[in-house]
């Protein structure tokens, strides 16, 4: 079962009366809130970001995910998931500085990020992943097999939705390889440094190489596990 939380408690999507989707309310700024719904859960998978109606960067990305993470670690969950953003660690690269003139959000981010990973240090039961998406397309999943994972924040693309979703769902499924572990995402066509990687993803550019520009931190796979299994914990 899954329990699908937002402010409202109201889930959009259209769902099968058999479909074990549960809508819940849940406020990420209001820490009673987030405790009530994840009780007993076997992960949660914090993908909430700022918006008009649901709060500022510092007050979502920063500390509603503070807010998670310590009722994650006080229940005893034993995998929280974070949906982050690629170039998060890089304020000179052109991602970072446009997307921060939304609130200040790459700051808040990180700043989120790096609170979690010392709330987690001394943790031997509970996990954490943080996952860094490039840039979100609408676009059909591509799957397991197209992915490219990458660390240290200097390589991105593009990558839709519904494949960061099923990472997030492949993460607490492989806890071997990926806990306590950060890594970027994108699909592997699109790869391209972080100073270029904006226009190239306006101009949904692919990547003429693989050998175009390699970090040497790259993971592909044809399974999930397989994909997981080159990353390096934090």
């Amino acid at each position: 079962p899954v329990g699908a939380t937002s402010r409202s408690g109201v889930y959009n999507e259209i769902v099968p009366d058999d479909a074990l989707v549960t809508p819940m309310v849940c406020d990420v700024t209001k820490p009673n809130t987030v405790t009530n719904v994840i009780e007993g859960s076997r992960a949660v998978i914090f993908a909430a970001s700022a918006s008009k109606e649901g709060g500022t960067p510092s007050q979502v990305d920063n500390d509603g995910l503070v807010n998670v993470a310590k009722a994650c670690l006080a229940a005893k969950v034993p995998h929280l998931v974070i949906v982050s953003s690629g170039a998060v660690t890089k304020p000179d690269s052109p991602v970072y500085k446009f997307l921060n003139l939304f609130g200040n959000i790459m700051a808040e981010k990180i700043k989120g990020e790096d609170t979690i990973r010392g709330l987690y240090a001394d943790s031997a039961d509970c996990a954490y992943t943080v996952i860094r998406p490039g840039g979100l397309t609408e676009d059909p999943p591509r799957g397991v097999e197209a992915l490219e994972l990458n660390q240290g924040d200097t390589k991105s693309g593009r990558i839709s939705r519904s494949d960061v979703a099923s990472l997030c769902v492949e993460a607490p499924l492989n806890a071997k390889y990926t806990s306590k572990t950060t890594f970027e995402c994108y699909d592997g066509d699109t790869g391209k440094p972080l100073q270029s990687v904006g226009l190239s993803n306006i101009l949904k550019q692919k990547t003429s190489s693989p050998e175009d520009f390699v970090t040497g931190r790259e993971c592909r796979g044809k399974t999930w596990e397989e994909l997981f299994s080159g990353l390096e914990s934090d």
